[in-house]
């Protein structure tokens, strides 16, 4: 009896602990956010979808950057044609940007939408296709990329 009702008295001057969750975990608070920073990246990305567009898959290639150390580089060949593999397969007729979502300097992503050819009542293939760019600000700048796919591999 002796040790359940100090289990008890313990237990009742314990504080509760209490979680604060933003209302985007990935949402930096701290970063400032202005209409030319949205501009800057809905200017970068416009160009880069007119590039694919206009079939200018290199013009489009040459646009892209890749981050090493919070350091800005041009993207490597070898990612280029990896890119340009799977870029050059769709043809884009027109695009969308749908929405634009500045988490951070480093997690900044443009979600859009192609179309591919035009609709077809009798075709039950969808024409359109989805993707995402995203943008890094260093040193004040933005700066567009792709990020590479990762693949989860489950054991069966």
């Amino acid at each position: 009896m002796g040790l359940v009702s100090l289990c008890i008295i313990s237990c009742k001057d314990k504080k509760e602990d209490k979680l604060i969750i933003p209302d985007d975990p990935r949402m930096d608070q701290s970063m400032q956010r202005t209409q030319e920073d949205t501009l800057a990246v809905l200017d970068m990305a416009n160009k880069f979808l007119t590039a694919l567009k206009e079939n200018d898959l290199k013009g489009a290639l040459d646009q892209l950057i890749e981050v090493d150390s919070n350091a800005v580089k041009p993207m490597s060949e070898a990612r280029k044609r990896e890119l340009a593999q799977s870029l050059g397969v769709f043809p884009v007729e027109s695009y969308t940007i749908d929405e634009i979502i500045m988490f951070s300097d480093s997690d900044t992503e443009v979600r859009y939408t192609t179309k591919m050819f035009p609709d077809s009542v009798e075709s039950k293939i969808p024409g359109t296709t989805k993707g995402a760019l995203h943008a890094y600000r260093i040193n004040n700048e933005w700066h567009l990329t792709i990020l590479p796919v990762k693949f989860e591999m489950r054991d069966e």
